[in-house]
């Protein structure tokens, strides 16, 4: 990793993204830009005012922080294509911004512009809900047989290389209601070894990063299987791969994707592909 943006709106929970981003920069002896783009919607001399505002502010923070060197950038510009220009200009290999309680007026990045940002991103966009404490542990993957998962376990791997990324198969069984009452293993079972079948024959070709350890299967909807598997390795980074598509994705790892950027249970990784 040689290049690492963050978006920040100047407020506490935008502080564990820089400060997320300013320890990636030092395991990785990365170049980091610490951005904050200023509404262009705004009244001109308002945001000349919150520009050279956020600059001095900026500086400061990033001095308090660490003694490791960034680029500090105020833009006058739309928030999502601001963000995305500079990530651009400076080929950042992640984009992290904060995940934080909406805030009227002034937050930039919550609700529908923070998931549009997302959505918008063809690099991988690192989501800190959590407050900084060092680095991942134990990143979580969903496995879905899509492009999508391969790439965003990898962004994972190049982010925390030394770390085992657990995975996850969810399967999904079909009318289960209208079994026998409880459900038994048995009736399970072919749902089960159907879901292995298919699991084997596409890890045979994908090229998943070494880090993987073998998916586990799991019966259940995603968003269940995901808590499991949080709870099981204890885990503190969500890896999702997100189908690129402009409108709402209606793909079932798509959804789930955008479910997760709306309320996240911690720190996210998400990779269009």
């Amino acid at each position: 990793m040689k290049s690492i943006l963050v978006a920040t709106d100047l407020s506490n929970r935008s502080d564990r993204a820089v400060q997320k981003a300013f320890a990636f920069a030092e395991k990785h002896d990365a170049k980091l830009t610490v951005l904050n783009v200023v509404d262009s919607d705004l009244p001109t001399d308002i945001a000349q005012t919150m520009q050279a505002s956020a600059e001095t502010q900026i500086k400061a923070h990033c001095t308090s922080l660490s003694k490791r060197s960034c680029h500090a950038m105020v833009k006058v510009d739309d928030p999502i294509s601001g963000i995305h220009s500079v990530a651009d200009d400076v080929n950042a290999d992640v984009v992290v911004l904060g995940v934080h309680r909406p805030r009227p007026f002034f937050d930039l990045f919550s609700g529908s512009t923070l998931e549009r940002l997302v959505r918008a991103s063809e690099r991988p966009v690192l989501l800190v809900r959590d407050p900084a404490s060092g680095q991942y542990e134990n990143p979580v993957c969903g496995i879905d047989f899509s492009a999508s998962c391969v790439e965003a376990a990898k962004s994972c791997a190049m982010l925390v290389p030394e770390a085992r990324i657990s995975t996850f198969f969810a399967v999904h069984i079909p009318f289960k209601g209208f079994l026998t009452p409880g459900g038994t293993h048995a009736q399970f079972q072919p749902y089960i070894d159907d879901a292995k079948h298919r699991l084997d024959t596409w890890l045979s070709t994908a090229d998943l990063p070494e880090q993987c350890m073998p998916p586990e299967v799991l019966v259940g909807e995603v968003q269940d299987a995901l808590n499991r598997m949080l709870k099981k390795v204890n885990g503190d980074l969500i890896v999702v791969g997100a189908h690129a598509r402009v409108s709402p994705s209606p793909t079932y790892l798509g959804t789930f994707a955008q479910d997760l950027v709306r309320n996240p249970p911690c720190d996210i990784l998400v990779v269009r592909n």
